[in-house]
């Protein structure tokens, strides 16, 4: 029967990963569906800020107001399906021990794990501290061995400080809370008695005092580890960290002050139970602050199974107070989604000492748990020293519930959250499509449609009539194309200058002696030619794209400002240069115009992106005038090889002076390459000029893409005939687009699979 149970608990683990998946696209969804929101949120409230435009949204205030509660549902939703995707996504079934301080909840869990007092410190000392101890079973395991997790600074002062200023401050209201750790050492904490109250909370705020005096005093010994990465200890250490005292009660250890919780992993001596992990809670009751929203806090996601356990006195038996409330605080980690009587049991701790048997007690208690207002799936009785009792009546059972219970329970808080998600995404779905139709542009968006006819018509003919002229017949550009390209010639020419003059040559005739004592004539000559070429080719690249590209630019600029100017583009665009032809083609894809203006996305895109680079544009040419000083072209190996240090000189002189030779006749001449940049340039801007104002012969259809373009920005084009109206459906269409984000997500909202919850 164990193994079929371990099987049956692995098998449990393995069947809730896919819920994961399911719970991160949910996840996600409400992640874009928040951020939309919140993108659009400044859109709308600039309409209702705006005197101009306001009185005609009146009713957009109420619908925003009915999106804020499904949204905050949904934000509150998210926090929670994290809560359940940590739950799902563990490797293990978590059974917690929670109980009052005193009550044998150490003893316990030293029986099931077969740990002992310096790994599990017990109520047997003087102090308990406050760290969670995680106990993993790991079966193939031989020897015992923990994992420290520590406190940042930050969680420092927010856990285990703070919790002591927020109640000393409420009699005491200049008590602030420090910042940080440097605050912390260097307070003035105040005496006893300090505190106006009664007696009893006099004492309380004294222990607290207290309290914040051991962490103040006790800070040289653990402020160290505060913030420090996760570390395995040995068997051995488990102690100093997580109990204040050693065996022998004293009070010697500090570490555990900055300890966030204790993973300690070891074998079981119940080889059965699969893979579980013992989740041992600070004993509840003492005068330390936070216990209570550690235990919350681990039960919401952290736990399958809770096991509460009390200890009744064999004096008398009772319900006490602290016992109630200690149910109490624990239903609340998962309220009505996963009610605590569906995944807990009570555990009465049976002192069988001879003289000092409660079982009585153990017996009334039980039998009154309902009178108590107490409500748990079971009760259990055993003695937590006996290894025998706490296997049969805890562990089985306990394991026996989980097994046949917890597809169960996972699937009830599933479907708890599911029916919240469903509901408030139908609820933020009918919202959202409130303030879509409120968005909607009416006829109101044609009334002005003669007078951006007779408008668009007369920029049309202007802008037609401007491209033109830049490539007509006595534009710059047309004629640049019989002349040189300056900028290009003037540092080309200095290049051959200082060729032809010997200033740029490298060698001399000493250098090559030197070198040839270590080398053969031949090898030195042919590393020499190497040189010459390799110094020849990266000079005549260097700067020479950006000459090119300025070339472009230029011409690209005087589109850019026929489009700004001429074509009223520059007050929607925010310039008149070639940056308007990138921003006017991204302005069409953005808008989703690019179907009805293809020709010209085309054609701002073919601009925008053209390019001229030396090396497709000449550095092929350059190459072949350099072939001289190849060593390896056909030329040079017919050739004989210099053999001294002035041979070698005179022919690398003739051939560096050649090789400049054949570079004047590639960049001269009326087939020369200086007059190639502004022929490309004018090439492309002629093809642009096609593109945008004929594009074959179908003139009405490329004008109806340019009216595309025009039509919805019309109002930055003609502001003081259409600027108003312009305003108004540009904050309709900011709005639309956002909720029409939002609507596409939740038309289409992804749920949980549907698990069968009996």
């Amino acid at each position: 029967m164990g193994q079929e149970r371990t099987e049956r608990i692995n098998s449990i683990i393995s069947r809730r990963k896919p819920l994961v998946e399911d719970i991160q696209n949910i996840r996600s969804n409400i992640g874009k569906v928040t951020s939309s929101f919140d993108r659009m949120l400044p859109v709308c409230q600039a309409v209702l800020n705006d005197e101009s435009l306001s009185p005609e949204f009146q009713g957009m205030s109420g619908v925003l107001e009915t999106c804020s509660r499904p949204l905050g549902e949904l934000r509150k939703l998210n926090d929670e399906l994290a809560l359940l995707q940590n739950r799902f996504s563990r490797d293990t079934l978590n059974i917690a021990v929670i109980g009052r301080a005193r009550q044998g909840k150490s003893r316990l869990l030293q029986t099931i794990t077969g740990l002992g007092a310096e790994e599990i410190p017990d109520g047997n000392q003087a102090f308990c501290t406050g760290v969670r101890s995680d106990i993993i079973n790991t079966p193939n395991l031989t020897e015992a061995y923990a994992q420290v997790s520590f406190l940042t600074e930050r969680q420092f002062i927010d856990e285990k400080v703070a919790p002591y200023f927020r109640d000393l401050q409420q009699h005491k209201a200049d008590f602030f809370t420090p910042s940080n750790i440097q605050d912390f050492q260097s307070l003035m904490l105040p005496e006893p008695g300090t505190f106006k109250a009664s007696p009893e909370t006099m004492t309380q705020m004294n222990l607290h005092l207290q309290h914040l005096r051991d962490l103040q005093a006790h800070l040289p010994q653990y402020q160290e580890y505060l913030g420090r990465s996760p570390m395995r200890i040995e068997r051995g250490q488990i102690r100093e960290y997580v109990a204040q005292d050693n065996a022998k009660g004293e009070r010697v250890f500090f570490k555990h002050m900055a300890v966030d919780c204790v993973e300690i992993f070891c074998k079981f001596p119940n080889s059965d139970v699969g893979k579980l992990r013992l989740i041992d809670l600070p004993g509840l009751g003492d005068t330390r602050k936070g216990d209570t929203e550690q235990l919350v806090r681990a039960l919401s996601d952290q736990v399958d199974l809770v096991l509460f356990l009390s200890k009744p006195s064999n004096a008398g038996a009772g319900w006490q107070d602290n016992e109630v409330s200690l149910y109490s605080q624990a239903r609340r980690a998962l309220g009505e989604k996963l009610p605590i009587e569906r995944w807990s049991f009570w555990v009465f701790n049976r002192d069988s000492r001879e003289g000092a048997d409660n079982m009585t007690q153990c017996g009334l208690l039980r039998d009154s748990i309902r009178d108590a207002q107490i409500q748990v799936a079971g009760t259990m009785i055993a003695d937590c020293t006996n290894e025998d009792e706490v296997s049969r009546e805890i562990i089985d059972k306990a394991l026996d519930f989980l097994s046949a219970n917890i597809e169960r329970n996972d699937a009830a808080y599933a479907d708890y959250l599911q029916e919240d998600i469903s509901r408030t995404v139908s609820q933020l779905r009918e919202n959202i499509s409130r303030l879509q139709a409120m968005t909607q542009e009416g006829r109101a968006h044609d009334d002005d449609d003669y007078m951006f006819g007779i408008l668009f018509d007369k920029l049309w003919k202007e802008l037609k009539e401007t491209i033109q002229s830049l490539v007509g017949e006595k534009s710059d550009l047309r004629n640049a194309r019989n002349t040189p390209c300056i900028p290009m010639k003037e540092r080309i020419e200095t290049i051959f200058a200082e060729a032809e003059s010997g200033e740029s040559f490298p060698f001399t005739e000493e250098f090559i002696r030197k070198a040839e004592q270590s080398s053969g004539a031949q090898d030195i000559y042919y590393d020499a030619l190497h040189v010459l070429r390799t110094q020849l080719g990266n000079r005549m690249q260097a700067n020479m794209d950006d000459i090119l590209n300025a070339v472009m630019t230029a011409m690209k600029d005087q589109f850019g400002h026929a489009l700004g100017h001429e074509g009223g583009l520059a007050g929607k665009f925010g310039c008149d240069n070639h940056e308007i032809l990138g921003r006017i083609a991204e302005y069409i894809k953005e808008n989703n115009l690019s179907d009805r203006a293809p020709t010209l996305l085309y054609g701002l895109e073919l601009l925008d992106g053209w390019k001229l680079n030396y090396r497709s544009f000449a550095q092929h040419r350059i190459r072949e005038a350099l072939n001289c000083l190849d060593p390896l072209d056909e030329a040079n190996k017919s050739q004989e090889t210099p053999r001294d240090a002035p041979a070698i000189l005179d022919m690398l002189q003739f051939l560096y002076e050649h090789a400049v030779a054949e570079m004047r006749s590639k960049f001269g001449g009326p087939n020369g390459i200086y007059h190639e940049p502004d022929n490309a340039a004018f090439a492309i801007a002629e093809e642009f000029k096609d593109i945008m104002i004929r594009s074959g012969d179908d003139e009405d259809a490329l004008k109806r893409e340019w009216r595309s373009l025009y039509r919805p920005i019309k109002g930055d084009v003609w502001l003081n005939e259409f600027g108003s109206s312009q305003k108004k459906r540009d904050a309709l269409a900011g709005i639309r687009r956002h909720a029409e984000e939002i609507s596409r997500v939740l038309a289409d909202f992804p749920a949980m699979t549907r698990r069968t919850a009996e």
